[in-house]
């Protein structure tokens, strides 16, 4: 028997949520050093980006991103804001102690949306994302046994495999919040921002060095 496509697309979630990329790194250090909230805001950031690809995939708005100079911009902002983002974390510096660390469970400045707004540009400039989206959305489109309202069930299946994972994943890393110490914090916030700057400089390196096409 055949699983619901909500199911398969649910399947096909949980395999995702288990790749690690930048998403996943700022996740945990906002998570823990922020709190259960503040990654659930980076989570949904996420979300809204992954259904902007999925959107744009499957109603083959992917045409524009196709073209080698749009990928290499695209490869470009990515690179850039991952190392700007990783350059932040390396010089933030956490409170004076864990007691104060309730103090900044937001943003210090600008409204709560921040958070969501910086989930969604980590992953919609990570190129990667829309290679996966797009190839997925390519094989569901081809299925001949799936309905238009078949594909839709697939991807909400999919969308709410990984939000539900992500919402996981911070409130696992809050847990971890008591233990916290400000050299922890500090050294929590030094090795997620040279992640990031891994991530950023291997994008940068693809597009001007490799030249690589990232479809």
């Amino acid at each position: 028997m055949i699983p619901h496509p909500y199911i398969q697309g649910f399947g096909f979630g949980m395999m995702l949520s288990v790749l690690i990329g930048p998403v996943f790194f700022a996740l945990l250090q906002i998570s823990i050093t922020r709190g259960f909230r503040a990654g659930a805001q980076i989570a949904v950031g996420t979300l809204l980006s992954d259904v902007v690809v999925v959107g744009s995939c499957y109603f083959g708005l992917t045409g524009l991103v196709a073209i080698h100079e749009n990928q290499r911009l695209l490869g470009i902002l990515g690179g850039l804001f991952m190392l700007v983002y990783g350059v932040y974390l390396l010089a933030a510096r956490p409170p004076a102690s864990p007691h104060d660390a309730d103090k900044i469970s937001e943003p210090v400045s600008g409204g709560k949306g921040l958070l969501v707004v910086r989930g969604f540009l980590l992953n919609i400039l990570n190129p990667f994302t829309l290679v996966y989206w797009l190839g997925l959305s390519t094989w569901v489109s081809a299925l001949p046994t799936y309905e238009r309202a078949d594909d839709m069930a697939f991807f909400g299946g999919t969308l709410s495999a990984v939000l539900m994972t992500d919402l996981l994943k911070s409130y696992l890393a809050r847990r971890l919040r008591p233990w916290l110490s400000r050299a922890r914090v500090l050294w929590l916030n030094r090795i997620t921002g040279l992640v990031l700057m891994g991530f950023g400089l291997s994008l940068l390196l693809q597009v001007f060095w490799l030249k690589r096409n990232f479809f």
